[in-house]
């Protein structure tokens, strides 16, 4: 996949169904994808944090220090992605109310 190609699948619609791609693989990784995300929204605080916390030792195994740096620097720059893009939502919607 391209840089183009991925531009395009990131600017899709979400109101494509699945059953318009062409590629079977593509829906059933979709599908996983949306069942790990819904699993992990819908766990409990504590359970929250902990498994967090395990993922997060267990990426670090075999890291030195720097690697560790720059694997936790990714991360966050991909949560605060996903914060960012959830504020412009969250403020569209209300400037739709309004």
């Amino acid at each position: 996949m391209n840089f183009a190609d991925l531009i395009k699948k990131l600017s899709a619609d979400d109101n494509t169904s699945n059953t318009d791609r062409d590629d079977k693989a593509d829906n059933i990784n979709n599908s996983t994808y949306r069942t790990i995300i819904s699993c992990i929204i819908s766990l409990p605080p504590k359970q929250y944090i902990l498994l967090s916390s395990i993922i997060g030792i267990l990426l670090i195994d075999n890291l030195d220090a720097k690697e560790q740096l720059i694997l936790g620097k990714f991360i966050n720059n991909i949560g605060q992605t996903i914060i960012t893009s959830a504020a412009q939502e969250e403020l569209n919607i209300k400037r739709k109310r309004d």
